[in-house]
């Protein structure tokens, strides 16, 4: 999919993209719902001593985490609290971005 979304949509959508994906976020923004992203194949380099995709460098998007990550983390948030809100979600994926490690709600 090389098409712009909201943050949102992803975190809610998680499940409806391939795990082997990865998400690509503006590297000179702070993080929010609302902030636009992609989500692409890491492996679709012109070459391997490139660390994006082409269409991620123009935009200026940074690799940020696998797919599979976030698809943890969705399943993380949905366990300790089942129903979650997108802050839930953004929350626990803003922590594990700067963590390593899971929230504790």
């Amino acid at each position: 999919m090389s098409e712009m979304l909201e943050l949102v949509y992803v975190l809610e959508h998680i499940n409806e993209f391939n795990w082997s994906d990865a998400l690509f976020l503006p590297e000179d923004e702070v993080w929010n719902l609302n902030t636009k992203c992609m989500v692409l194949d890491p492996d679709d380099v012109e070459d391997d001593e490139e660390d994006a995709p082409q269409i991620a460098k123009e935009k200026g998007l940074i690799y940020t985490l696998s797919i599979q990550n976030v698809q943890m983390i969705y399943e993380n948030v949905h366990e300790q609290k089942g129903d979650c809100s997108s802050d839930d979600l953004i929350k626990a994926f803003l922590y594990y971005y700067d963590n390593d490690a899971y929230i504790e709600f």
